[in-house]
């Protein structure tokens, strides 16, 4: 494994490369960014020591999905590659289980803010709904009364 340490701000990876490598945080904090430095920025995640990170790309071997940022001057990682991954299954099932979990957790909070952001477009998309048809019915509503207007105008 290569250590390797970081300041705050530094960049550990970036979302859009290639690399089939993993990272565990030995010390310090690492967020963990969807479209870093854009106006769109948003922070997924903020991981501590013991945490690991980066295991999409070490695992499906696609292009990070995010990209991992060091907050804190000094924040230490080790880098993990397929052949150490490996060699965990069969030396430290446990450091595996322990991956599976924090990815598990991760998946299940995505899963959450999912639900709730479609829950958010439901309600947004109904209220306006909602809005569309009393403001429908209150111009019915106007344009009956014009109507009306318009008629007894027309008898005087």
């Amino acid at each position: 494994m290569i250590s390797q340490s970081f300041d705050n701000g530094d960049i550990i990876f970036e979302q859009g490369v290639y690399q089939n490598t993993m990272y565990e945080v030995v010390s310090g904090t690492v967020g963990i960014y969807a479209d870093f430095g854009t106006p769109s920025e948003c922070r997924l995640a903020t991981l501590g020591a013991g945490e690991s990170f980066g295991e999409m790309g070490l695992v499906e071997c696609y292009p990070r999905s995010a990209t991992a940022v060091a907050l804190e001057l000094g924040t230490t990682v080790e880098e993990i590659d397929a052949d150490e991954f490996s060699a965990y299954y069969a030396n430290q099932p446990q450091k595996v289980l322990s991956i599976m979990r924090q990815m598990s957790a991760r998946l299940r909070e995505t899963n959450e803010k999912y639900v709730e952001a479609c829950r958010t477009v439901y309600e947004a998309v109904e209220a306006e709904r909602v809005e569309r048809r009393r403001a429908k019915s209150l111009g019915s509503r106007l344009s009956d009364m014009l109507k009306s207007l318009r008629r007894s105008k027309a008898r005087v």
